[in-house]
């Protein structure tokens, strides 16, 4: 909780604090018995000692303040709520102090009285409190508990703030000194009035000044702010922030513009890429390019069980030696279009198509029930393929076959570093190719091997197809055929 409230000020920090009270009390001190012709006739020794108990009376009160109020109020940080406890401090023992002062110096005129409630409050409350707000600020940043979206703390306000400090109070103390200057009969009248009238002016230049300025900042902050709220949530063709600002702030806007037009040209990389890989695919190896410039690509594969789907078209040979080039195009794509949904669909991963087949794989991400997700898209293939035949003439209707095997293999990046293609190997991917082979009449367009069968806990109903004797393969394998759902 310590960089959460005020509890987290340490005691160097707190004894810094009072020590500015401290350095008050002496600067009072001198101040009213250098200039001051009613004190002046008063011990300085006197003097000092009533500072003295007003600053350990100060530093009690800050104290209090600081154990009775801990927590910020509101949405404020730690930090503005020590500095409003500060000001809050310097006005109650301002008040306190002229108190005193009258009570202790009854025959004192009101203007030394004023001298110094305008110490406390406008050195006090006025800059003072302002260096104490950065101390504590400093300290409590160091302890990195509190975000942006858990205050509110606008740069534009602090800047104005301390402007106003800068130029409304020095040229206060300027008007009270030329007002003190004619009460004690040192100056003619018309003295303070033009100091007045001047100060006035100042302090209206000032105000107007500061008003102008934080409104430019807050209002180029409020952009950079949205920018980047554009950038955050993936809006990154939307992010157009004014870069004109000859400073600091625009050098800032300028590098969003341009990690907004990176991050948006990364995007469309991306959607390219996934059309010619599997999208889960490019996205990791696009991360891993942009966080290191390609250097963490591995070539070494991973061992994972997963379901390998293959689908090839029946009699794709002479339907294409009948067909020009460019039907022979839109027909497969339109295919494809409907085998790749079907992969994704159910959560599969289109592995690379080998000329007029498809390969999918299942489980790359450790997903439970990947042989019954490839079963489940093995059947909807089928019921696509029948759609898409539907307004087709009988001479271009396509048929395919489809293998299912379920079993370790090498996942991962394949080739050398200048040519890469992920992909699966193993023996699970050559089983499903060659069950994918069998799997025509007059047996059925889908065949899976036994080991994919255990996996499904009969959820989904099975027709056995005997043994099968399969290319490449010295044993014979059993299989199985999934019964379709009822349309």
């Amino acid at each position: 909780m310590g960089g959460t409230t005020l509890d987290g000020l340490g005691p160097s920090l707190r004894f810094r604090l009072h020590l500015g009270v401290v350095a008050t009390t002496v600067f009072l001190a001198i101040y009213a018995k250098s200039v001051c012709p009613f004190i002046a006739t008063v011990p300085f020794q006197r003097v000092a000692l009533v500072l003295l108990a007003l600053s350990l009376l100060h530093v009690v009160l800050r104290e209090a303040l600081l154990r009775a109020f801990p927590r910020p109020w509101k949405r404020e940080s730690v930090a503005r709520h020590g500095f409003h406890l500060s000001v809050i401090g310097w006005l109650i023992m301002g008040g306190a102090a002229v108190v005193t002062h009258a009570v202790i110096y009854p025959d004192f005129p009101a203007a030394s009285h004023a001298k110094l409630l305008a110490g406390y409050w406008a050195l006090g409350a006025g800059i003072l409190a302002q260096v104490e707000f950065v101390a504590m600020e400093t300290h409590f940043r160091s302890f990195h508990t509190e975000t942006a979206a858990a205050t509110v703390e606008h740069i534009s306000r602090r800047l104005t703030e301390g402007f106003l400090v800068v130029s409304v109070v020095p040229t206060l103390v300027m008007v009270l000194m030329g007002i003190r200057m004619v009460y004690e009969g040192y100056a003619h009248p018309g003295v303070a009035v033009e100091v007045g009238f001047l100060g006035a002016c100042f302090i209206a230049a000032a105000l107007y000044m500061s008003w102008r300025y934080g409104r430019a900042l807050k209002q180029d902050c409020q952009a950079i702010v949205a920018g980047l709220g554009n950038v955050r949530n993936g809006r990154f063709t939307e992010v157009r922030v004014d870069a004109s600002r000859p400073d600091e702030l625009g050098l800032v806007a300028g590098g969003i513009n341009e990690m907004a037009a990176g991050l948006a040209l990364r995007e469309r990389i991306r959607d390219a890429f996934g059309r010619f890989v599997d999208p889960t695919v490019a996205a990791h190896v696009i991360d891993q390019f942009s966080h290191d410039g390609g250097a963490g690509i591995h070539l070494e594969g991973r061992r994972i069980e997963v379901t390998v789907l293959m689908a090839d078209l029946r009699g794709f040979t002479p339907l294409a030696e009948s067909m020009e080039p460019e039907q022979l195009i839109a027909l497969l794509n339109g295919y494809f279009a409907e085998m790749v949904a079907a992969v994704h669909s159910h959560g599969g991963m289109v592995d690379k198509f080998i000329g007029d087949a498809v390969m999918a794989v299942f489980g790359l991400g450790g997903e439970p029930g990947h042989t019954l997700a490839a079963v489940r898209c093995a059947q909807d293939m089928q019921v696509r393929l029948g759609r898409f035949n539907r307004d087709r003439p009988e001479a271009c209707r396509l048929t395919n076959g489809i293998g299912l095997h379920v079993g370790e293999v090498v996942a991962g990046l394949l080739g050398s570093p200048d040519r890469l293609e992920f992909t699966v190997i193993g023996n699970a991917v050559n089983l499903a190719a060659r069950l994918e082979a069998q799997a025509r009449a007059p047996r059925p367009p889908i065949l899976m091997s036994a080991a994919a069968a255990a996996r499904l806990d009969g959820l989904v109903p099975l027709a056995p197809q005997g043994s099968i004797r399969l290319k490449g393969v010295s044993e014979e394998v059993e299989a199985f055929s999934p019964l379709m759902p009822a349309q």
